[in-house]
């Protein structure tokens, strides 16, 4: 959280503090802060369209986010899943759920990799399934790699060339300022659904 305010108090004039935002949202939106993959690229276009940063700067911080959250994900998956397992051994049908999903994934997991990009409710879970069901690290992010660059070039380049049409919708050119708000919102709202769901 700490290192979350320390972004929004830097220049936001300064294209390293918005490449190293934009790096951090993508990776904790991985591991659950409720921002949208999609959201995130296309501000990255978008600040590129306006010159605040580099186009091609924007893909590969975009693209290095994508995949440093997808590792941890996978990380997760591969150490830590057959703990959570134990804990819902005593919900029988989550536990079978998730069996037949891994299960599936064991099977299609190539598939699963390089077509569940643009599925915002499955992609988080797809790195989990393919740590977890033992796919190699170096297969997994060769897939991942197919998948993420061509996924965040269309979007960073569809908000770039349409930059004007963004212009029309704010009226103004603080998207930077923006951002922040909405990240800062976004991370109150996660806090306080978890925060619901200890209460009930």
């Amino acid at each position: 959280m700490n290192l979350l305010l320390a972004f929004v108090f830097l220049p936001i004039d300064s294209p390293a503090a918005l490449s190293a935002a934009l790096f951090v949202v993508l990776v904790l939106s991985g591991v659950g802060l409720p921002v949208p993959e999609e959201v995130t690229l296309i501000f990255g276009g978008y600040l590129a369209y306006l010159e605040f940063i580099d186009f091609w700067t924007a893909v590969y911080v975009l693209t290095a986010g994508i995949i440093a959250a997808d590792i941890v994900g996978f990380m997760l998956g591969r150490y830590a899943m057959a703990f959570v397992l134990r804990l819902l051994a005593r919900w029988r049908l989550v536990e079978a759920a998730f069996e037949k999903v891994a299960a599936l994934f064991a099977r299609f997991g190539d598939t699963i990799v390089v077509l569940s990009r643009p599925l915002a409710g499955v992609r988080v879970a797809v790195p989990i399934f393919a740590g977890y069901t033992g796919m190699p690290l170096w297969k997994f992010l060769a897939l991942d790699l197919a998948a993420a660059i061509p996924w965040t070039f269309f979007l960073v380049s569809l908000s770039y060339y349409l930059g004007s049409g963004f212009d029309l919708l704010v009226g103004v050119r603080l998207i930077r300022h923006a951002f922040f708000i909405f990240l800062g919102l976004a991370i109150v709202a996660g806090i306080a659904v978890r925060w619901m769901k200890l209460r009930a």
